[in-house]
């Protein structure tokens, strides 16, 4: 079965332990994900990443696949 995956990056302040969702980017299949989440924090100076997988490509059931820190 075919997996779908796009991450979304993050806002974080820590002090308040609060997250705001900032851009959604789909994912290339054939590019490294590392090499593609990289790009995205630098783009969107972002210290948080999660990445969501889907069995369908309209992304009607998705679950959380990794997630990664940046400084």
């Amino acid at each position: 079965m075919k997996r779908y995956y796009f991450a979304v990056t993050y806002d974080v302040c820590e002090h308040n332990n609060l997250y705001e969702g900032m851009n959604k980017y789909p994912l290339d299949a054939s590019i490294e994900i590392e090499k593609q989440v990289s790009e995205f924090a630098k783009t969107d100076v972002a210290p948080l990443i999660k990445i969501y997988e889907s069995g369908t490509s309209d992304f009607k059931e998705l679950r959380m696949y990794k997630e990664y820190h940046f400084k």
